[in-house]
């Protein structure tokens, strides 16, 4: 591994995905910190140097496809910083300090560069899942004042805690559900068990609990149970009759009734025309998107405009990734949805698919897909896709050498 060790490789990852998660949203650092903003930057800066490095002088290094998905997403990322300067007056500088966030994306990369291996990827997924677990619960015991939180409070008959870091959450149960189906070891269900529980019940978000349900349901179906067909729908018809009879989900059950009475109004319709027509400068703009608002710019003025009258990015997902990095943007995610769910030889990466349908589930009412405490495990997922691509290829290599023998 280019003579470095896997200890410092995966130490390298696991502190750059910290300052990134804003060491999971810890409230003793204020959201304006400024040495906070220049630690992510300048880990975004270094990624990115490594990224050029990778791909023009790493030996042996092979440009596989879904490497260009990634690399031409943050070419666009930076092509935004033109159309926001040119359409809204956003200064250059300002915008390359602004998305410092979407930098992870070079982590992909940096794997490359260190050429991690399956097994160190998900070791990661691992620890860092247990740490999202020791958050959640120190949440909970420290609530009303949680020490790690960027949103908490209380609603629908429950406690809600909110911290950059919750997709490492959905993956690591993914990861031990899968891991469960294969072994029958019970403290992976309970694993399970106990990541899905935390990530609805101290949260009380409806997507977070169809999340966790339609994944589990997802690597279910893709085991190699002999009656998996049969458990899933006891599973489903259990969880209908106990999410009808049980008081857990009142207060989700409340609240579906007080949006039904105002459906009517079509907010986010409204919110739709307003991002993909309203906001749109030109042309540009709707291939390379307006760019990412900064803090202060005539662009954030814009999208406050649109928020004051309930039209929010984070509540139309794809969409709102439009409106940022424009039909490029949104299209090489929907590849990126095509290549999870058509991955090939997947029995070791079905929570890899379960995951990306999490996030899928949020592509057209949620914002999963850019929200900064998402990001980092995303990338490490799509980097797990390019792990199976290259294990297929090497079983296909084989099979064809053994068929010409």
């Amino acid at each position: 591994m280019i003579g470095k060790s896997d200890f410092l490789a995966k130490g390298v990852i696991f502190i750059i995905i910290v300052i990134f998660l804003q060491f999971f949203s810890y409230t003793g650092i204020s959201d304006d910190s400024k040495v906070l903003a220049a630690a992510i930057f300048g880990c975004g800066m270094l990624m990115m140097a490594m990224s050029i490095f990778t791909i023009l002088f790493k030996s042996g290094y092979v440009f596989y496809q879904l490497d260009q998905m990634v690399f031409i997403f943050m070419a666009v990322v930076i092509c935004s910083f033109f159309t926001a300067y040119i359409y809204w007056g956003q200064p250059l500088g300002t915008s390359l300090l602004s998305y410092r966030l979407f930098y992870i994306y070079f982590l992909y990369f940096l794997l490359i560069f260190f050429d991690l291996s399956q097994k160190q990827v998900e070791s990661l997924i691992q620890f860092i899942f247990f740490l999202t677990l020791i958050i959640f619960a120190i949440g909970y015991f420290t609530f009303p004042n949680p020490i790690f939180t960027m949103r908490s409070e209380e609603r629908r008959n429950g406690i809600t805690i909110f911290f950059d870091g919750q997709g490492f959450t959905f993956l690591g149960a993914f990861y031990y559900l899968q891991k469960y189906f294969k072994d029958f070891k019970l403290y992976h269900l309970l694993l399970f068990a106990v990541g899905g529980a935390f990530l609805f019940f101290l949260t009380q978000a409806r997507m977070m609990l169809a999340g966790v349900c339609l994944g589990a349901m997802l690597i279910l179906l893709l085991s190699q149970l002999r009656y998996r067909y049969a458990y899933a729908i006891a599973g489903v018809s259990f969880a209908a009759i106990f999410y009808l009879t049980s008081g857990v989900f009142k207060g989700i059950k409340e609240q579906n009734a007080e949006q039904s009475e105002f459906a009517s109004e079509d907010i986010r319709v409204q919110a739709y025309n307003f991002y993909l027509n309203d906001l749109q400068g030109g042309l540009p703009t709707l291939i390379f998107g307006n760019g990412y608002p900064a803090k202060g710019s005539k662009l954030e003025t814009i999208t406050y405009y649109g928020q004051d009258r309930g039209f929010y990015t984070s509540d139309i997902g794809l969409t709102g990734l439009f409106s940022f990095f424009g039909i490029l943007g949104a299209g090489i995610w929907v590849m990126f949805f095509y290549r999870a769910f058509s991955m090939q030889n997947a029995t070791n990466f079905n929570y890899v698919k379960a995951y990306f349908l999490m996030l899928f589930i949020t592509a057209f009412t949620g914002y999963a897909i850019f929200d900064p405490g998402y990001m980092p495990s995303t990338v490490l997922a799509l980097y797990l896709i390019r792990c199976n691509y290259k294990e297929t290829m090497l079983v296909n290599r084989v099979g064809s050498f053994l068929r010409k023998q």
